[in-house]
């Protein structure tokens, strides 16, 4: 753990509201402690996780956090600043107790139980805890507040057990990406929809100022610069809650494996001469040579998803080497090719997205922008001179929600830290 001298924010307020809302001092073993990840955005590479492909985000400096103390029993109690709600459940009984304590809890204590159920599968002794619920990670917004949610909250399930307390250290028990493979599960558990890893990657082992070069399938990765102090990563979110499940994300996974099932069986057959063909397990280990040679055999909507994840593959191994060439400006009219695959081969646009792309574009100053995240709402991320910055708010702000009847809202982010706990004194 990376000592800090000053607790962010959004840290500073769970702790200070805990002792307000948790006064159960009888029921305390601990010390009062925190934990947070961050959110993320994606420079490049959109669905390309769950296709073993290369992503290419960013740990930002907006997190989600929990204050709290380790408790005398199995229960753990927790309270969201965001929804004014309480959530409870047992860590006895877990995994098996899962799906019933999940019918039980809101949505969003759901990904604290996946959590937490992930962990008790994996060995580790969990302990009961009480903790506040917070953050400024946009909710629903395209940068990944579920995520950030699930690491903080295995974070804060390390802090809080047995295992580290009892022995008076703050030693992590899993290693970052032990913790992004684990909160993977947990999400898909908790959501029944089955994402990637590139958003528990991005939180788990963000750095400030760099990127992260990651391949989905080895899990192996390298930090790309991204600190440009002339440019800004500007998130603007449409104001329309994206839901994913009901977004067909799990319908786009399953369009990806049926391409890859016909172009591997195509490939195999004809090749008659004998020629030994590396394993195709997925869209990424079919070449565009081969793709172009046998995707007018593929349904049409098949071949537009397929033909997107190639394109965006290749996006993404390009970008790392601009940036890693000091070519930023470069960066932008690629993001504008990813913006229009998504929206015209893989389909998960929206015209709200369309929309806040198409103002982004007419903006002299911003090099490039497209829509984030899993699609069909959230937002959009922007590659921006600090200049154009105004000029970019005013045209949002006098024509989106003329063309769209939504509100849209802008961060400005930062390439930032991966997630931290500590004792509060």
């Amino acid at each position: 753990m990376v000592d800090q001298p000053m607790l962010l924010p959004p840290v500073q307020e769970v702790v200070g509201l805990f002792p307000q809302i948790f006064q159960d001092s009888m029921a305390y073993s601990g010390p009062l402690g925190a934990a947070w990840a961050p959110g993320r955005v994606n420079v490049i590479g959109e669905h390309t996780d769950y296709n073993d492909g290369y992503v290419l985000p960013l740990a930002v400096d907006r997190v989600v956090a929990l204050a709290g103390r380790q408790r005398t029993d199995a229960i753990v109690r927790l309270w969201s600043t965001h929804f004014h709600e309480y959530a409870q459940f047992l860590l006895e009984g877990l995994p098996e107790t899962f799906e019933q304590q999940r019918t039980r809890l809101p949505n969003w204590a759901r990904y604290v139980l996946g959590v937490a159920t992930e962990m008790v599968r994996a060995g580790i002794v969990l302990q009961g805890f009480d903790a506040v619920v917070s953050g400024d990670v946009p909710l629903g917004g395209g940068m990944s507040s579920s995520t950030a949610l699930s690491v903080a909250t295995a974070y804060a399930c390390m802090l809080f057990s047995s295992d580290t307390l009892s022995i008076g250290t703050q030693g992590a028990t899993l290693s970052p990406i032990q913790v992004a493979m684990l909160c993977q599960k947990a999400e898909q558990m908790a959501s029944g929809v089955m994402v990637g890893i590139l958003d528990q990657a991005a939180s788990c082992l963000g750095q400030a100022g760099k990127a992260l070069l990651l391949d989905c399938r080895s899990l192996e990765y390298r930090y790309v610069p991204f600190d440009v102090p002339k440019l800004s990563v500007v998130v603007i979110n449409s104001g329309v809650r994206r839901e994913l499940a009901a977004s067909a994300y799990n319908e786009r996974r399953q369009q990806c494996e049926e391409a890859t099932a016909i172009l591997r069986e195509l490939i195999l057959s004809n090749n008659t001469e004998g020629v030994q063909t590396h394993e195709i397990k997925a869209l990424r280990d079919i070449t565009l040579e081969q793709f172009e040679c046998y995707k007018e055999q593929l349904p049409t909507l098949l071949r537009k998803r397929a033909s997107y994840i190639l394109a965006e593959n290749a996006r993404v191994l390009e970008v790392s080497m601009l940036l890693e060439e000091g070519k930023n400006e470069e960066v932008g009219a690629i993001l504008w090719q990813g913006h229009l695959g998504l929206r015209d081969d893989y389909e998960v646009s929206c015209v709200e997205l369309d929309t806040l792309a198409e103002i982004a574009h007419q903006v002299p100053g911003v090099l490039g922008a497209r829509m984030m995240g899993g699609g069909f709402g959230g937002c959009t991320i922007n590659l921006v001179y600090n200049h154009a910055l105004e000029a970019l708010r005013q045209a949002v702000e006098e024509q989106y929600q003329m063309r769209t009847a939504y509100q849209a809202s802008i961060e400005i982010c930062l390439a930032a830290g991966g997630p931290n706990y500590q004792i509060v004194p």
